[in-house]
């Protein structure tokens, strides 16, 4: 059986950027809606610089907290060309 969404974040090691947890979360959620759910504090977040990050066991108690015990893998969302560039340049920096 695959690992539910939840488990795929705890056991994911290091910090996620904002195009990370995008993808991670496929259809549920897009970049935007994460950058200011960020900025509201209605999700855990950190700054390494200029850049917005997340714990993954953080996200993963958050989840937790706001949906239950499990929620099931995510719908990958079809790839665009926008964001792979935005992902892209966000990697170099």
């Amino acid at each position: 059986m695959q690992p539910n969404l939840i488990e795929q974040l705890e056991a994911r090691q290091g910090a996620m950027r904002v195009h990370d947890v995008a993808a991670f979360l496929g259809e549920a959620i897009d970049e935007k809606s994460i950058y200011r759910m960020a900025a509201r504090g209605q999700m855990p977040s950190f700054r390494i610089g200029g850049a917005i990050c997340f714990d993954p066991q953080e996200l993963a108690k958050w989840l937790r907290d706001r949906y239950g015990v499990s929620l099931p893998p995510a719908k990958k969302r079809p790839s665009s060309h926008r964001t792979h560039a935005v992902s892209r340049s966000m990697t170099a920096a």
